[in-house]
């Protein structure tokens, strides 16, 4: 299993925390050495994106300080929609030819520009009847990759492995023997802001994907019905015991979420839940520090009807009492999932992972020292200077016939250069026109879906009990846009309409113009009309192309030409 007497480190970032990891292999076993995390401040990182960086550098730096970890190799991961994993079908090939066309396959099946990401790949277990062959494909933006690395760094660490956090839980979960039954098992990371639902069959990962509900949805829910500041909601959801009138409204709100966590799962993936499942999910398994929320468990099993276990990476591992409390093992287990899954990567080679970290961040890649360089410099000096002389005898022997043969040809062609000048100008002229033509009709091009796009965003989006009754194109004071006009239910689902389509990076602003109380016959209902930007409806006119004076360019022309007869015969003359 791991290597023996190793030490893996693994750092998972959430929203709202950050989990630290530490495990010790030795004797065949694991044992868990040190668990310690830090609460960071709201909306400190926003779907992802790190928005302060001061606070997020010093709560990694405390933890690294306050746990002695110095200069030793450290785990992470990406997650949610900042990843993407493609599942690629191939013909059978070596690793040797893989290596050879996987970019081919980047190319092919990834929405970026594979200069702009960082990939990796793996062969998935293959069946050698079909003769084809499984590629797993997972791929980051530079830039996403550079942020998380350039923290660690900031914060005094060493990153040596940055995964997708699918595959930091599959390691967790299979050494915690989750995977020991065949069939499928789902795994929720239950974060604040968003639940990533990963499906594995008999151990290895089949799919997943991201649904917009977390921990925030609760504290956004007390919010609403109690009518108080963020930070008091966020607390009463974390104490254990609170006031009669606040656990009434808690359970409405949970119940209420739990109740949408499960309708997505269900929606996302109707091939392995709901009545008729294809490959029906026999386990779920609750990570994450929304493991605990309230009701969340309860309604999954009601909805799904199969087993739900709540995570505890540390099932089959010793435990360091002395360095780690007690407490936090039994109470925080399923935080740590994804922490533990990194950490194991370092320890254990053989669990499924990638690695996204850019080559010049990876251990090791270093410029390696010449021994003896003070006997071998003179001596590769002279042989230098030697070679050199030889080569530039040759070619000046070898430059001078050239010359003389193109001095030549230059002398024969000059006289046709005069009649030619005018035709090469007007010719110039029109294929510039030409391509402005085609620029209109690539932009076009481009433009063509931009509207079922739009559609299918605003589907997507579409919260329930929420109707969209006109969509208009319209400008906007910041570009192209449109116009959704539509009736809701109350003021909250226009709220989260509108942060459902901001998640879209087509979608550049949206704007409330108006929300009115209205009646449909003997309900009351919510009028709204949102202003949206979304610069792909615009197509801005090309430019004219420039006016050149073709006199000018002709006597130009003419005294290039001269230039290189008299360079010519410079050169011929010596």
């Amino acid at each position: 299993m791991a290597k023996r007497n190793k030490l893996g480190i693994g750092l998972d970032i959430g929203s709202r925390s950050i989990q630290l990891a530490v495990l010790h292999a030795k004797r065949g076993s694991v044992c868990v050495e040190r668990l310690a995390s830090k609460q960071l401040p709201h909306d400190a990182i926003v779907e992802g994106a790190i928005l302060d960086s001061q606070a997020v550098c010093t709560s990694i730096a405390d933890l690294l300080k306050e746990n002695q970890i110095k200069n030793r190799e450290i785990a992470m991961s990406v997650g949610g929609r900042r990843v993407l994993i493609k599942r690629v079908t191939t013909d059978e090939m070596s690793d040797e030819e893989l290596r050879g066309t996987i970019a081919y396959e980047a190319r092919s099946n990834l929405p970026f520009d594979i200069n702009e990401v960082s990939l990796d790949y793996a062969k998935l277990p293959q069946d050698a009847d079909t003769g084809r062959m499984e590629v797993l494909l997972v791929a980051a933006k530079n830039e996403v990759v550079s942020d998380a690395v350039d923290h660690l760094r900031w914060a005094g660490g060493q990153a040596a492995i940055l995964d997708a956090e699918p595959f930091a839980l599959q390691a967790a979960l299979t050494e915690a023997g989750y995977f020991d039954e065949q069939g499928i098992v789902a795994a929720l990371q239950i974060g604040f802001q968003a639940t990533e639902v990963t499906l594995f069959a008999n151990g290895v990962y089949e799919t997943n994907r991201s649904i917009n509900v977390g921990g925030k949805t609760y504290v956004e829910g007390l919010i609403h019905e109690l009518g108080i500041p963020f930070e008091r909601a966020a607390a009463i959801l974390a104490i254990r015991e609170r006031g009669s009138d606040e656990d009434e409204v808690l359970a409405r709100v949970a119940h209420m979420v739990s109740e949408k966590v499960a309708e997505q799962i269900e929606r996302s993936f109707p091939e392995y839940f709901g009545f008729g499942a294809e490959s029906p999910t026999t386990h779920l398994v609750l990570c994450g520090g929304g493991a605990h929320l309230p009701m969340l468990e309860e309604a999954l099993r009601t909805r799904f009807g199969i087993d739900i276990a709540i995570a505890d990476p540390f099932r089959r591992f010793e435990i360091n009492e002395k360095t780690v409390n007690a407490d936090t093992v039994s109470e925080c287990a399923p935080d740590f999932t994804a922490a533990v899954g990194l950490a194991l990567r370092v320890l254990d080679e053989n669990h499924t992972g990638f690695n996204l970290l850019l080559p010049q961040d990876r251990p090791g890649h270093h410029r390696g020292k010449n021994a003896g360089l003070g006997t071998v410099l003179p001596i590769m000096g002279f042989s230098v200077l030697l070679f050199g002389i030889v080569m530039v005898y040759l070619s000046q022997e070898n430059t001078l016939g050239t010359l003389t043969s193109k001095l030549n040809t230059v002398r024969e062609e000059a006289n046709l250069y005069r009649d030619k000048i005018t035709l090469v100008e007007e010719l110039s002229r029109k294929r510039a026109d030409i391509a402005a033509r085609m620029d209109v009709v690539a932009q076009l091009d481009r433009n063509r879906f931009a509207r079922i796009q739009l559609l299918q965003i605003v589907n997507q989006a579409l919260p329930e009990l929420t109707w969209i009754t006109e969509v208009q194109e319209a400008p906007t004071p910041r570009g192209a846009g449109a116009k959704l006009i539509g009736v809701t239910s109350n003021n909250l689902k226009v709220s989260q309409f509108m942060s459902n389509l901001l998640q879209s990076e087509a979608i550049g602003g949206v704007d409330l113009l108006v929300s009115e109380q209205a009646e449909i016959g003997p309900v009351n209902v919510t009028r709204f009309t949102l202003q949206l930007q979304m610069n792909q409806l615009g197509l801005a006119p090309p430019p004219p192309p420039p006016k050149e004076d073709l006199l000018k360019r002709g006597a130009q022309a003419i005294r290039e030409k001269r230039a290189v007869e008299d360079e010519l015969k410079a050169q011929a003359a010596k």
